[in-house]
């Protein structure tokens, strides 16, 4: 099965931080603490930097962040968190009146322990809000949360 790629930013030569969630970590878990654990590494080139981490997300908090980036979309103003238990990844997409949009983010490459990179991806606007969405439900829709909290 392909992975879902989750592109912020525009790809090419651009800034850009991309998701690629490949599966469950513990596929046939259904209790909620263990079964909604997905690999999905993040790549991110920003400025001078590239990075590449082996993160774990939860499929809770990409819908979490697909449900605030809905309503920013829709309500042009606000802000969305994507925010890892684990640290691996902070990201904040905010939406300004002009439907700009500034992106602040920090990737962990070692939760705890190792380096933490500070990044802002310019020049988005909220055109470029719709695929991040589709690509949120796509990983739900394939990856449905299971259990309860």
């Amino acid at each position: 099965m392909d992975p879902v790629e989750i592109v912020v930013g525009r790809g090419g030569q651009s800034d850009r931080v991309l998701i690629e969630v490949r599966g469950r970590m513990h596929p046939g878990s259904t209790d909620f603490w263990d079964g909604n654990w997905l690999t999905s590494p993040v790549r991110a080139r920003v400025g001078g930097f590239a990075a590449r981490i082996n993160a774990g997300l939860r499929i809770d908090e990409l819908r979490d962040f697909r449900v605030a980036l809905e309503r920013v979309y829709t309500e042009v103003q606000g802000s969305a968190t994507l925010s890892s238990m684990e640290n691996w990844i902070e990201l904040t997409i905010e939406c300004h009146p002009t439907g700009s949009l500034s992106v602040l983010g920090t990737l962990g490459d070692d939760p705890g322990m190792g380096n933490i990179l500070h990044f802002m991806i310019k020049d988005l606007d909220q055109t470029d809000l719709p695929p991040i969405v589709d690509a949120l439900i796509a990983v739900e829709e394939r990856f449905p949360v299971v259990g309860r909290a």
